[in-house]
């Protein structure tokens, strides 16, 4: 089961349609009441990402069940514009954006150095080191770079005594412990950011 296909942007376009959609996705499964509050935390923490992107920000929104798990979609078209890009810097001192702590600010990171430069998706968010993961694995065809919350989390529980700012972080996060996985795909042409939770 697929939803409709919606608009959203950092300006607020589409903001409360996704979330009724999300509403009547719930209810199209039959979920309770737990599992449709969860769904909609989910949407609210993806679109509160989509909110805090700089720049003239717009993406594809759509909901689907797959085999037991509801899976949130964001997808957005790149604008390699070299000017746009130097104007986006030009607010930070050090001439790059810096991540933010949190998982979602960083998948906000990721999807802005996408946006604005395909070429420092690794070095603008910091996570080539942990979740870096290759097209086949995270099932993203054509896929150049991608990034999966589920190995993150595994390889930051791995490290977790080298690393507990990290892992300190992970614990907090909202989407973290909500979502089963939070997968990203970068291309040439844009980002896939897909939000998994299971249903059944």
């Amino acid at each position: 089961m697929e939803t409709k296909t919606i608009t959203v942007s950092n300006t607020g376009d589409g903001m409360n349609e996704a979330l009724d959609l999300t509403e009547e996705f719930s209810r199209s499964l039959g979920l309770d009441t737990k599992k449709s509050s969860r769904m909609r935390l989910l949407t609210e923490e993806t679109l509160s990402m989509v909110r805090a992107i700089t720049g003239d920000f717009r993406a594809s929104f759509w909901l689907e069940e797959n085999d037991g798990t509801g899976i949130l979609h964001l997808k957005a078209k790149s604008e390699l514009d070299y000017l746009k890009r130097q104007e986006f810097l030009s607010v930070s001192t050090r001439g790059k954006n810096i991540a933010s702590t949190g998982i979602m600010e960083k998948l906000r990171g990721m999807i802005e150095a996408c946006i604005y430069s395909f070429g420092d998706v690794a070095d603008y968010t910091g996570m080539m080191t942990y979740g870096g993961v290759g097209p086949a694995d995270i099932g993203m065809s054509q896929a150049m770079y991608s990034w999966s919350m589920q190995k993150y989390r595994n390889e930051i529980n791995a490290t977790k005594d080298e690393n507990p700012e990290a892992w300190d972080e992970l614990e907090k996060s909202i989407i973290a412990n909500i979502a089963d996985d939070v997968k990203v795909g970068v291309t040439r042409e844009g980002v896939i950011l897909e939000v998994m939770m299971k249903i059944r």
